[in-house]
């Protein structure tokens, strides 16, 4: 029998945002991969600032077969999900949650970009500035933005 299990962690605090790029490759849902470069970093980290509502997926593997981020965007409701070693029994992910909502398993009115994937209100966050920090600190390094604690969830 697999048991899932989740628990808050919060890594440390950043000094000042690394500069290049570690992450090379963004896709919506269902659309091609394009290569991220400075200028489409800063025009998703000002979508993501206002608000606006989108899917998208940052990973480093060109054939998207590793590790991945994922962002969703709707109805004033954010989530980020990092998902490390998918597909295999190491496999875990780092979600971003709603401390009001940890112990719920209500469905949050997120629609997700895929069209059929339910986020739950405990994965939901409502800063928009910070979830933009977060990104970039990921495309910046490949690693989870440490001002941030984050919702690791695993199975054994």
């Amino acid at each position: 029998m697999v048991k899932s299990y989740e628990k808050v962690i919060r890594i440390d605090d950043i000094k000042e945002m690394p500069q290049g790029l570690c992450i090379k490759y963004m896709s919506s849902a269902y659309g091609k991969k394009t290569e991220i470069t400075e200028d489409s970093l800063k025009h998703l980290l000002k979508k993501i600032r206002k608000g606006q509502n989108q899917g998208i997926f940052l990973f480093q593997d060109p054939d998207f077969e590793d590790s991945y981020m994922q962002i969703e965007i709707d109805k004033g409701l954010i989530f980020l999900q990092y998902v490390e070693n998918p597909g295999t029994k190491e496999e875990c992910s780092y979600s971003s949650f709603h401390p009001d909502y940890l112990d719920s398993e209500e469905e949050s009115p997120m629609r997700c970009s895929d069209g059929q994937s339910i986020i739950l209100m405990r994965y939901t966050m409502s800063n928009p500035q910070l979830a933009a920090k977060c990104v970039e600190y990921f495309v910046r390094t490949g690693k989870l933005c440490p001002e941030m604690a984050w919702l690791k969830g695993w199975r054994v």
